[in-house]
């Protein structure tokens, strides 16, 4: 069983830390384990229950009525929310909420039914840009305690992994396009749902790619090169900026023909070459494509 503190059970449910306590105190809400230290803890069962809370009295419900109604009423209310309301960010916070509940507990029923709805009603890519990312990190914060078992997120990526495989090997190119990319992780980076889905991306324009994965030493990229073509890997993990700055100079003196395009949550990145371009979004990465 999980353990989760009062911030991280604040965080991932949206509540906030008075709320919370108020609740408990006054609505029996959830009993929080203390330890001698009086210090609070959070099961598996209050968190995912103070999930649904949040998105139902965020949607007009009473916390006094919903501490009487069942369960199976509360999963029913917040299905009816999704297939009613017009609010986007609604319909993506109860995907974000269902996709974390089926990691919580290895669901492998309510993950597929989750994302088949998802994906049938706001798209494959919205699909990652508005609801993959944010489950993601919500997912992540769970990992700040050293209790919480990592094999929630191996589920959720695994899963995310199978289905994008799945998808991309559906697309039929229609039309080829003149430029190939090459798309890769350098060394030590192994988070690679990012750059299947750019494949997917790619694929689905009708371009051409060679997909090398995870952790690819920088001079096997060689036996790669030849004209006409575009290289994208994404910087994830924490790198040393010498790190940063000796994968570029690499990159751009062993490729000056290709345009090289790279994805990460640093910023500050300070970029001198001049076939080396930073793409901070994936919907920047798609006006890339128009």
């Amino acid at each position: 069983m999980s353990k989760y503190t009062i911030d991280q059970f604040s965080q991932i449910t949206g509540l906030n830390k008075i709320l919370i306590r108020t609740w408990e105190n006054r609505y029996n809400f959830v009993e929080p384990i203390r330890t001698e230290t009086n210090i609070r803890y959070y099961t598996d069962d209050m968190l995912t229950k103070g999930i649904k809370y949040s998105i139902l009295v965020e949607n007009g419900h009473k916390i006094s009525k919903l501490i009487k109604t069942e369960e199976k009423e509360i999963n029913l209310l917040i299905d009816n929310i999704l297939n009613e309301t017009k609010d986007e960010n609604t319909k993506n916070k109860i995907y974000i909420s269902k996709f974390v509940q089926s990691a919580i507990y290895f669901d492998q029923k309510l993950f597929d039914d989750t994302y088949k709805n998802c994906v049938k009603n706001i798209g494959l890519i919205e699909f990652y840009s508005d609801v993959l990312l944010k489950t993601m990190n919500e997912i992540g914060v769970l990992f700040l305690n050293s209790d919480i078992n990592p094999a929630h997120e191996h589920f959720l990526s695994e899963n995310i992994r199978r289905k994008l495989s799945n998808e991309t090997e559906k697309i039929k190119i229609k039309k080829n396009r003149n430029k190939e990319w090459v798309l890769f992780l350098p060394e030590n980076e192994f988070h690679d749902i990012s750059l299947m889905f750019t494949n997917y991306i790619l694929k689905s324009y009708g371009y051409k790619t060679t997909y090398l994965g995870q952790n690819v030493p920088r001079e096997s990229l060689i036996s790669t090169y030849k004209d006409n073509t575009n290289y994208v890997f994404f910087v994830i993990a924490k790198k040393t900026d010498n790190f940063i700055t000796s994968l570029f100079e690499f990159l751009s003196d062993n490729f000056k023909n290709s345009e090289i395009y790279f994805i990460s949550g640093k910023n500050d990145l300070t970029i001198e070459k001049s076939n080396i371009t930073q793409i901070r979004s994936f919907n920047e990465f798609v006006q890339l494509l128009d």
